[in-house]
């Protein structure tokens, strides 16, 4: 009869050969990724190379049989805001079943799984400028023009007309 520890330690040597292919795999892409999977919940992040953003990178990892990620500030810090699933396995029954060879199958999951984090990373730069818009229109007439008060009295000058 196993035991407990041997059965979560099996879960853990899993998820951390899972987390170790989807980092070859985006480092395959390109993509700077930092691994820990030594830490006590194994993750990997993917920093963010897109411009910009509130967040550096993305912490992917296991959540019980899914893979997930969430937006992280640093390599080192807790991710924050909403996780996504990243499943795998359901990309690979959809092409098996369309009856693709198991090799196209794999080279069709690692380009999906790259461009997963390329579409992500880019929708989540375009959120934020739009949402730091959305702050300076607040502040605008509503048309993007930003709208500056002064606390040195009122400026009379475009009032001034010449002759010409």
């Amino acid at each position: 009869m196993k035991t407990f520890h041997e059965f979560v330690d099996k879960k853990t040597r899993r998820a951390k050969r899972q987390l170790k292919i989807i980092e070859g795999i985006l480092r395959k892409g390109h993509m700077t990724v930092s691994s820990f999977l030594e830490e006590e919940d194994p993750y990997v992040f993917l920093k963010s190379n897109k411009g910009q953003t509130s967040f550096g990178g993305v912490r992917i990892y296991k959540i019980g049989n899914i893979l997930a990620y969430r937006i992280q500030k640093e390599a080192k810090t807790h991710p924050y805001g909403k996780a996504y699933a990243l499943d795998i396995e359901g990309m690979w029954e959809d092409l098996i079943g369309d009856r693709v060879t198991e090799e196209k199958a794999g080279h069709k999951i690692i380009e999906a799984i790259q461009k997963e984090f390329d579409t992500f990373l880019v929708k989540s730069m375009d959120a934020e400028k739009r949402l730091r818009v959305g702050d300076f229109d607040k502040k605008g007439d509503g048309l993007g023009n930003v709208m500056m008060t002064s606390s040195q009295g009122t400026d009379y000058s475009n009032l001034i007309h010449t002759k010409s």
